[in-house]
């Protein structure tokens, strides 16, 4: 993070290296910002959710046509967005759980059946119009001089990061993403913990979807096509730092940064408008590679520990009974 906000204020210091790019970056990576940490917890659990760019999608294209469409109170249309989300969380987890469809299978049917959805409803066009004060409130108000979505996102980060890394929930959540079965032979409750994971992650994704159209007072139905490869990246990069090999909610919010600046510099200077859809597949890639890359790197960590474990407790006993007196 240092390197490049450092390299792109040398390269364009009189637009990048200032306190209002810097605000505008943390602004505009906070829809993403939510759906890598929704991303983030079913990896924690060893599932797949490949519908949570869509998810936000259609939270983001129906909570501002049902204001600007349809006349809704802004209240009603963010109550009715986030059941919707909690209903596809609950039929993503059941369907995992109860019927036992891989969650990749489950969560890609769900995501195009919800892209097909907000393509009808929207007639695959941008939805926009004269945006009331109460839609924008949240994505345009500031407080302190941070955006309300960044003062959220952190309050939201440092809970969950709060609740995985110093309570039993956590624990559990990443017992059960290790070793399933051990961890149900333990007593926990594998399949409650997996369903309750896809239901939050499904809200935070509508939450992005909801920040997103507060901020822009409009809508595109193709939002989810530039969303999914940034959040991955994020969780899977996240994964490599804090606690490596373990994907993490600290690691997620700076990686999450990290390519949002790296984006923000390449546009600064320039760079092709296929640029950034590379570099975001790249980073996905060496992401991925250096998640795998870690969790090698901790287990065979922890076997070497385990093994010195053993080796003393062997050398202890063989000493215990040199020592024994003779019957």
């Amino acid at each position: 993070m240092a390197i490049i906000a450092i390299g792109f204020s040398i390269a364009r210091p009189e637009t990048y290296g200032t306190w209002d790019n810097f605000r505008s970056i943390l602004n505009t990576q906070i829809p993403v910002l939510f759906l890598a940490i929704a991303a983030t917890l079913p990896f924690i659990v060893g599932e797949f959710d490949l519908s949570l760019a869509a998810t936000g999608a259609f939270v983001n294209v129906f909570f501002v046509g049902l204001v600007l469409k349809q006349g809704w109170p802004v209240w009603a249309a963010v109550i009715t967005c986030l059941a919707a989300a909690l209903a596809m969380g609950l039929f993503n987890g059941f369907a995992i759980v109860r019927l036992g469809i891989s969650s990749f299978i489950v969560t890609l049917a769900s995501g195009t059946i919800l892209a097909g959805i907000l393509l009808a409803y929207s007639g695959g066009e941008i939805i926009y119009g004269d945006a009331p004060a109460a839609l924008t409130f949240l994505g345009r108000t500031s407080l302190g001089g941070l955006p309300l979505p960044v003062i959220f996102a952190a309050i939201v980060s440092v809970f969950l990061a709060i609740v995985l890394w110093g309570t039993t929930v956590g624990r559990r959540m990443y017992a059960s993403g290790s070793n399933r079965r051990a961890a149900q032979l333990t007593g926990i409750p594998t399949n409650r913990y997996l369903i309750v994971t896809f239901v939050i992650a499904a809200v935070l994704a509508a939450v992005a979807g909801l920040v997103l159209g507060s901020r822009l007072g409009s809508a595109t139905p193709d939002t989810s096509n530039t969303l999914l490869i940034p959040a991955f990246a994020g969780a899977f990069l996240g994964a490599t730092g804090f606690s490596a090999g373990r994907f993490n909610i600290p690691g997620t919010v700076v990686a999450v940064f990290i390519v949002g600046a790296a984006v923000n510099g390449l546009q600064q200077i320039g760079a092709a408008i296929w640029v950034q859809p590379v570099f975001n597949g790249v980073v996905l890639f060496v992401a991925v590679a250096l998640a795998q890359w870690t969790q090698r790197l901790r287990a065979a960590s922890a076997k070497r520990e385990r093994l010195r474990e053993i080796e003393a407790l062997a050398k202890h006993d063989a000493e215990t009974h040199s020592k024994a007196p003779a019957a």
